[in-house]
């Protein structure tokens, strides 16, 4: 009788499709719909869910904190040399190549976020754009522009590695996203059942909420009026 386990808690869930979404939504504002006002609020939405993902990697449950998942050099090479045998050691978790790609999206996700805060497009600013000089904000626009391809590629790559997970290694890492369970082997080590208080994860993403909202307006006074038409 197969039997599974809850391997990822409601709040991890919860962090991983808003971000979907958010992230899907900030391309779309600008790329498609051309609407830097809402480029902006999505891109809040963003930061505000790295930022509850870094204080959860600590205080989460045990598959959503960072040690589970950051493994040394030697153990990462091993896996990457064995990733398609059989015998491939299985995590419940991140395994090592998952942990590195989820350490890189968070931080090339945070560094588009916080970059979108200092940049503009010379209709519209960010609200901290008024801290720096014009020249500043020319170039951290910039960055923002072309850190939005490190984004897309980390993307790609991650479907991807979904796919080839699913199709070849017959793990459904999306579902398993979805209800939070995983199916148990027998070679699995099994870590402590203590599930992280939904109460706490909601303070922390009030806390979040709170800082972003304090960086989005605290400065606005500061910003730089466009003297071109929008129009």
């Amino acid at each position: 009788m197969r039997k599974f386990t809850l391997v990822w808690d409601l709040p991890t869930r919860l962090f991983h499709w808003c971000l979907v979404f958010a992230v899907f939504y900030s391309w779309l504002s600008i790329e498609v719909l051309e609407n830097m006002q809402h480029h902006f609020y999505s891109g809040y939405v963003v930061l505000t869910l790295l930022l509850f993902r870094l204080v959860w990697g600590f205080v989460g449950s045990h598959h959503s904190r960072f040690k589970s998942f950051i493994f040394s050099p030697s153990v990462l090479l091993s896996y990457s040399r064995n990733i398609t045998a059989k015998s491939a050691k299985r995590y419940l978790g991140h395994n090592p190549l998952g942990g590195v790609s989820v350490i890189i999206m968070i931080g090339v996700l945070l560094a588009q976020a916080m970059l979108g805060l200092f940049s503009s497009d010379d209709y519209f600013f960010g609200p901290l754009s008024g801290l720096i000089s014009a020249e500043s904000i020319a170039r951290i626009s910039e960055l923002h522009s072309l850190n939005s391809n490190a984004v897309l590629a980390i993307i790609g790559l991650h479907v991807l590695a979904i796919i080839y997970y699913k199709l070849i290694k017959s793990e459904p890492l999306t579902s398993a996203m979805l209800t939070g369970n995983k199916e148990i082997h027998e070679s699995d080590t099994m870590p402590s059942s203590k599930i992280a208080s939904r109460l706490l994860s909601l303070v922390v993403i009030i806390l979040c909420v709170t800082l972003v909202y304090y960086l989005a307006t605290a400065f606005l006074y500061m910003v730089p009026v466009s003297t071109e038409s929008y129009y």
